[in-house]
C-alpha cells in the first residue's frame, strides 16, 4: 500500500513542518521521575569534570590513571587546557592519580556511595591544583595518602571533599598539598 500525502502538505511543505515544529513534545521529564529508586535502573554514574591548574592556569602534558576498587582501569583523557571528564559508577570507590613531570603526583580518591532513596544528584567539578616537585620529598611517608577523600556531603547536597582531611595531610606535607587539593 502506497501512503500518499495529502495535497496541503505537497504543495506548501516548509508550512506544514513549521506548524509541526510548533506542537508540544512529550518529555519524559514532564511525567516525573522516569525511576524513583535507584534499583530500577542499571548503569547510574557521577559524572566528573575535572580541571588540572598550575599556578591557576589549566595545565597540559598531564596523565590521570583511574582505578576503581584498586584495579587499574586505564587512563583518562585530558586536553590541553587541563580538563577531563570521567564518568564514575555509583556506590563504588575510585583513585585518581594526577602526574606531570617535575611536579608532585595528586592522589585523589572518591567514594561514589550515595543514599539510598537520592535519584538526582549535581555532577561533581574538581580543581587539582600541581606543585612543583621538592628535592628531598619523594621519600616522605604521606605522599603515599590522598591528597583528598571526596565523598556525598548530605548538608551540602553533592559531593565535596573533606576539609578535615586536607588540613591535616597540608600540614604533614607542609602545605605542598593546595586548598582545592
Amino acid at each position: 500500500m502506497k501512503y500518499v500525502l495529502p495535497s496541503f502538505i505537497n504543495r506548501r511543505p516548509h508550512v506544514f513542518f513549521a506548524l509541526l515544529a510548533l506542537l508540544p513534545v512529550a518529555d519524559a521529564t514532564a511525567q516525573g521521575r522516569l525511576v524513583d529508586r535507584r534499583d530500577q535502573a542499571e548503569g547510574w554514574y557521577v559524572p566528573v569534570h575535572g580541571h588540572i591548574l598550575i599556578d591557576g592556569k589549566g595545565a597540559s602534558d598531564c596523565t590521570i590513571e583511574l582505578y576503581k576498587d584498586n584495579e587499574h582501569l586505564g587512563q583518562v583523557a585530558v586536553k590541553k587546557n587541563g580538563r577531563f571528564e570521567v564518568n564514575m559508577d555509583i556506590d563504588n570507590q575510585y583513585s585518581i592519580l594526577v602526574r606531570k613531570e617535575g611536579f608532585e603526583a595528586k592522589l585523589i580518591h572518591m567514594d561514589t556511595k550515595l543514599p539510598e532513596d537520592l535519584v538526582t544528584y549535581p555532577d561533581y567539578e574538581c580543581f587539582v591544583s600541581l606543585v612543583p616537585q621538592v628535592a628531598g620529598t619523594e621519600a616522605n611517608f604521606y605522599h603515599d595518602f590522598p591528597s583528598a577523600i571526596v565523598r556525598w556531603n548530605p548538608e551540602m547536597g553533592g559531593f565535596y571533599h573533606s576539609d578535615n582531611y586536607l588540613a591535616h595531610i597540608q600540614n604533614k606535607l607542609g602545605n605542598i598539598a593546595s586548598a582545592t587539593f
